[in-house]
């Protein structure tokens, strides 16, 4: 059986809006409809031109604005529509910016007490946007790696 590569994308730079945030439904509501800045726009233009994201067979996203917003760009250079799922959405209230992507992560990574992912003694670097390629053999994790897009999406 081949194998199954994932490619995990968290989301390219967001405007930047002053306020206490995701500290009730309101302000949770607020955080789901954030929208990428200019610069977090044209980064997953480019980000969309990075070779191991330019023949993939399926998108999915979480149902929020900028999660979709970052994904537009790869959809559309692969001809492929957007599945939605809210399954992807970050959890409800809390520090999103320290914890955003990290919970799917959790499965294979362990925190350290700084709330840095670590994957066999290898510190990731959560930003924005972050690319994570994870390779499985059926189900069985096989290899997760943080992929340099320092010169992508400068």
């Amino acid at each position: 059986m081949e194998n199954t590569i994932i490619y995990l994308i968290r989301h390219a730079d967001t405007i930047k809006e002053d306020g206490i945030r995701n500290t009730n439904e309101d302000t949770q509501n607020i955080n789901e409809k954030e929208i990428l800045s200019v610069e977090g726009e044209k980064k997953s233009r480019k980000l969309a031109e990075y070779k191991p994201l330019r023949n993939i067979d399926v998108i999915w996203s979480s149902s929020y604005t900028r999660a979709k917003e970052t994904a537009k760009y790869i959809a559309y250079n692969n001809n492929l529509p957007i599945n939605i799922d809210s399954n992807l959405n970050e959890r409800k209230l809390g520090n999103l910016d320290e914890l955003s992507i990290k919970f799917l992560l959790l499965n294979w990574c362990k925190v350290n007490d700084n709330t840095q992912l670590i994957y066999k003694n290898k510190i990731l670097d959560i930003e924005s946007p972050c690319l994570i390629k994870l390779i499985f053999k059926e189900k069985q994790l096989i290899s997760l790696e943080q992929l340099n897009l320092g010169s992508v999406v400068k």
